[in-house]
């Protein structure tokens, strides 16, 4: 009947829904076990056999991840629109309200790791039970790939446990043990394996009444508060909204993002709440920065760990060319007469992992009265910089493709990762603004600005360097 779950009964009417994707080595949500999702949850309603259910993986290495990571980068590289991207998500958000929704005490028996959308099916239960073993760990670390959980878990894990206690958890994205899962009510109970299953079972017998969320009761409030009004209201939004500018130099949209949905959705009732939080994520999947860390940072960087027996191998020859570039652009702005504090912050703005700034060049060589410039300028300057060279070592073939260029870039000389390298970056500002800007770059600093014919050509037909298998295009 299913493809991704088996469906059973035992004799007191309970229903026991065993997921396991075929061919996956973890469950993960896609449009097949959603829909398989949508019918047991139909079956459980519906039935008059069925007194209520108990969700748990038929896969011994985990419980449940969220989406799969490859998927939604080709989402991205399909030119797919904020609006298409709330569009996806759609049917799992349906599918989740419609479990919590469906009349009979639900029981989750988390039997191992559960992040992202399998810990936000977990939160549209009605009870959960955790494994008491340390790789059961629970979270939702959607903003570790510049997305927000698009599955309610901006909008239930508050109102679970409230703000002050969800907003950390969303904002780093951290994996949580299970005893401090347990402390913070983001789980029920914690079981050993052989009495998982059984534990989640009998709260489904000895709670008939037990099929409606909290926040579906009349007269609901978010523990804590929620709003402006709120006690906590000051530290949870006003004080990390400044942290995460601080630390983020907003160059990551999925902080500010999560903030936004939490802040605005809390203060609604919950289908009000997760139409504001499915407003938040579109922008964050149809962007450029979740691209390039899914892409770079997970995606290709695992290929490469995968293919060299634990480590990405990195050309040593390509790094060092972009190295000493880095630092001879950093003598150069001394020579101009920019301030080295301006020079050292702008290289922190933008996330550069070092500074162009050798300890023995730490002076300006103009007047004291020379002009600054602005900081997001010098930041583009050397940022742009780099990744026009990444682009001549591509055609020069010092790189062997793309992914070797962003991960070499990334991983050793510490170019952002928000950017997913340098010829990612050159996406990420488009193909034909970034040769305009070379060539406004070229004018006004050097030739060493100016974009090769090769690069011209590119920019001219738009074609990227990723293809959708996120491999080099001829």
């Amino acid at each position: 009947m299913y493809s991704s779950i088996r469906f059973s009964i035992d004799p007191d009417g309970v229903a026991l829904l065993s997921l396991d994707l075929p061919d996956r080595p973890m469950n993960v949500f896609t449009p097949g076990f959603t829909a398989d999702l949508r019918e047991a949850v139909a079956q459980i309603a519906q039935r008059a056999d069925v007194r209520g259910a108990v969700i748990t993986s038929g896969k011994a290495g985990g419980f449940m991840a969220g989406a799969d990571l490859k998927d939604l980068v080709d989402f991205h590289s399909s030119g797919g629109s904020a609006a298409e991207a709330i569009d996806a998500i759609a049917p799992g958000g349906q599918v989740l309200r419609a479990l919590e929704r469906c009349g009979k005490p639900v029981a989750v028996a988390i039997n191992g790791m559960a992040l992202g959308g399998g810990f936000e099916l977990g939160l549209a239960c009605h009870h959960r039970v955790l494994l008491d073993e340390p790789r059961a760990v629970v979270g939702l670390p959607e903003v570790t790939v510049g997305l927000l959980p698009a599955g309610g878990g901006t909008q239930r894990l508050p109102r679970l446990i409230g703000i002050a206690r969800a907003l950390p958890l969303l904002l780093t994205g951290r994996h949580v043990a299970p005893a401090e899962a347990l402390a913070l009510g983001m789980v029920d109970a914690l079981a050993p394996a052989g009495k998982l299953v059984q534990v989640a079972r009998q709260w489904v017998l000895d709670h008939p009444e037990g099929s409606q969320q909290p926040w579906d009761v009349k007269g609901f409030k978010v523990p804590g508060g929620a709003g402006a009004l709120a006690p906590h209201a000051g530290e949870s939004f006003g004080a990390a909204l400044a942290q995460v500018r601080r630390d983020t130099h907003d160059n990551f949209p999925a902080p500010l993002a999560i903030l936004s949905a939490v802040y605005e959705g809390t203060q609604l009732p919950m289908d009000s709440g997760l139409a504001v939080e499915a407003q938040c994520f579109g922008p964050l999947l149809a962007g450029p920065v979740a691209r390039n860390l899914m892409r770079t940072m997970f995606v290709n960087r695992g290929a490469a760990l995968r293919r060299k027996s634990g480590t990405a191998a990195v050309n040593a020859a390509y790094v060092e060319r972009l190295r000493k570039l880095y630092r001879g652009e950093g003598e150069v702005l001394l020579r101009e007469g920019v301030l080295p504090s301006l020079v050292a912050n702008a290289a922190r703005q933008a996330g550069l992992g070092e500074s162009p700034l050798t300890a023995g060049a730490q002076t300006p060589s103009g007047q004291a009265s020379t002009p600054q410039p602005e900081a997001r300028s010098v930041r583009e300057r050397l940022l742009s910089l780099l990744a026009l060279e990444a682009a001549r070592c591509l055609e020069e073939g010092v790189v062997a493709g793309p992914v070797e260029a962003d991960l070499g870039a990334v991983l050793t000389l510490g170019y952002p990762d928000w950017t997913g390298g340098t010829l990612s970056y050159i996406e990420t500002v488009g193909l034909p603004a970034f040769v305009a800007r070379c060539d406004a770059l070229a004018e006004r600093h050097g030739e060493r600005f100016r974009p090769t014919a090769a690069l011209r050509r590119r920019a001219a037909s738009n074609t990227p360097f990723y293809s959708k298998d996120h491999g080099s295009r001829a």
